[in-house]
């Protein structure tokens, strides 16, 4: 459908060099989610590895807990855990993808106090503590990933629906009132091409006439 406006030459380029900037655009705008859809696919895919790490790890942790249970019982670990053991650092820094703004988190500093005090103190334990300590650099980054992942998608989304406004409405209006108004303004030549030629050649019979003795 074409848009209602007077078909003429300053029209006509206009319409031109609009629908020329929509054309960039939409090839911009693909170029755009194309980028991003391989960016979703790369953390994915860099998430799934992680959190097949991070269950490794958390594994680990918990045979070494129930090998340290089997020590000191339950209520050696209860004591263990009141204490605090692990503190650690989160330092966090906006990047931009595409235009889409993330967070970046990295783990800047990790501190492990022993300090529990139990009868029969077990390796089991602190083997437990450093294979959770291995996991929370790989939480934070698995954190970080999918709070990006939701970003970019939601991008993704939104640059998908530019696309379809530009693909299904603006350029098809834009493209069918150029033709519109490349066929009236034809259509006009045409017509003053034959008037002219016409009074041409009356104006040329005239001077034959006045031409004759």
């Amino acid at each position: 459908m074409s848009l209602k406006v007077p078909p003429s030459k300053m029209n006509l380029i206009k319409f031109r060099r609009t629908l020329t900037f929509l054309r960039r655009a939409h090839t911009l705008l693909e170029e755009k989610r194309d980028i991003l859809l391989l960016e979703i696919n790369r953390r994915i895919g860099e998430a799934s590895k992680l959190r097949s790490e991070l269950n490794s790890a958390l594994r680990e942790a918990y045979r070494n807990l129930d090998d340290a249970a089997s020590v000191v019982g339950t209520t050696g670990i209860a004591v263990a855990g009141k204490s605090p053991q692990l503190s650690f650092e989160i330092g966090a820094s906006k990047r931009k993808i595409m235009g889409v703004t993330t967070t970046s988190l990295e783990v800047k500093a990790m501190k492990k106090t022993l300090s529990y005090n139990i009868a029969e103190p077990t390796v089991f334990i602190d083997e437990a503590l450093a294979s959770f300590q291995r996991s929370i650099p790989i939480i934070v980054r698995v954190a970080e990933l999918e709070a990006a992942l939701v970003r970019l998608v939601e991008e993704v989304k939104r640059t998908q629906r530019r696309i379809n406004a530009l693909e299904q409405f603006l350029i098809p209006q834009y493209s069918s009132t150029v033709s519109l108004i490349s066929s009236i303004l034809e259509e006009r030549d045409r017509e003053e091409f034959v008037r002219v030629k016409k009074v041409k050649s009356l104006i040329e019979r005239r001077s034959m006439k006045g031409a004759k003795p």
